[in-house]
């Protein structure tokens, strides 16, 4: 029974979800796009930066930060915790009296509040259960910073010696002729 039980919070742990790929997300964070942004937001720049916003949300703004800056899985049970958080939220925003630009501060702060739940669940899992070799950091730019220096001739040393000889020549060649 004992094993089981194991066996199970394993697979829990390893199971990939997404935040986005739930259907009643995207269409709850489209409904505030197309019907909360456009009714309470008057000022044209204001509402383009909050369907900009929330575009992005709907699209692959979460995706790839879990992907760019961490290993991109997350245990099941957290993903589907925060699913459960972001409903509640856009449902509570939907009820909400805020107009222009506190509407927009509303819509960035509870951006800024899901990437951070969606960062402390896939911290989580990166530091519990992911593979050292794997999961340092999935981004390949970073891998470049570390490696040795390459071989062949120092390039800035030749360049300092040539720029230094042909001063002191021009040198030489002025104060001669």
């Amino acid at each position: 029974m004992l094993r089981l039980l194991l066996w199970a919070g394993l697979l829990t742990v390893g199971t990939h979800s997404c935040l986005q790929c739930d259907a009643d997300v995207r269409g709850a964070l489209a409904a505030l796009r197309t019907g909360l942004v456009p009714r309470q937001i008057h000022d044209s720049r204001l509402r383009a930066r909050a369907q900009a916003l929330l575009r992005g949300m709907e699209g692959d703004f979460f995706r790839h930060y879990a992907t760019s800056q961490f290993a991109g899985v997350a245990a099941l049970n957290q993903v589907n915790s925060l699913i459960h958080s972001v409903r509640q939220t856009t449902a509570a925003l939907a009820q909400s009296p805020l107009t222009d630009q506190a509407l927009l501060d509303e819509l960035v702060e509870y951006r800024r509040k899901t990437t951070l739940e969606l960062k402390s669940a896939l911290q989580e899992h990166q530091e519990k259960a992911c593979d050292p070799e794997k999961c340092v950091d999935s981004q390949e730019r970073l891998s470049l910073r570390y490696k040795p220096q390459a071989p062949g001739p120092d390039i800035a040393r030749t360049g300092v010696s040539l720029v230094l000889i042909m001063s002191a020549v021009l040198l030489l060649a002025l104060v001669i002729g």
